[in-house]
């Protein structure tokens, strides 16, 4: 169940920038190819990392979703069939093991918040908290899948600009070979 307080914000959220090389030579002069290619490469791992814990993130609000709109449909029944005298229901006593119980005048139901604390509500509370969490957990996802598509974005930014340097590095020192070779035939 989720808090709106406890849910992040856009700027508790901010991943830097990977900036894309426009000036190559600009860039590189002056520097050592080596440590170059290794700060790339760090920035790399950093960004592998955030997105890592990015997917892992909405893996658990993926797996929230579903819960929460099983419990949602459960309290919606429960209002359309809250005038019946009297209902009779399958429940869950274990993983995969059901039985049936008679439930008369049901009028609140228990909703489990985590961390071992289950709260009594109306139904008409637990379902207003049931379709706000839902609601919450799908922005969630959603923002989640822009920070992955954004982090991804950098890492491709990042990878151009490491195969950049280093065929820069090639080059210059192809250039370095070719200028030394035509120094000694003359």
């Amino acid at each position: 169940i989720f808090k709106k307080k406890d849910m992040p914000t856009d700027s508790q959220i901010t991943v830097a920038k990977a900036d894309f090389l426009d000036d190559l030579t600009k860039f590189m002069e002056g520097k050592a190819v080596e440590p170059v290619i290794a700060g790339f490469e760090e920035q790399r791992r950093k960004f592998k990392l955030i997105e890592q814990q990015f997917v892992q993130r909405k893996a658990r609000l993926m797996m929230k979703q579903p819960e929460i709109q099983k419990a949602l449909d459960i309290v919606k029944m429960l209002l359309e069939k809250e005038e019946q005298a009297e209902m009779i229901m399958d429940y869950e006593l274990a993983e995969g093991v059901y039985s049936k119980a008679k439930l008369a005048d049901v009028k609140t139901v228990n909703l489990w918040l985590g961390a071992g604390i289950m709260v009594e509500y109306s139904l008409k509370d637990a379902k207003e908290l049931l379709e706000s969490n839902l609601g919450i957990c799908k922005t969630n996802i959603a923002s989640v899948d822009g920070d992955i598509e954004t982090i991804r974005d950098n890492i491709t930014t990042l990878d151009v600009s490491l195969s950049r340097v280093w065929n820069f590095d090639v080059e210059r020192r192809r250039l370095e070979r070719e200028k030394g070779e035509k120094g000694e035939a003359q």
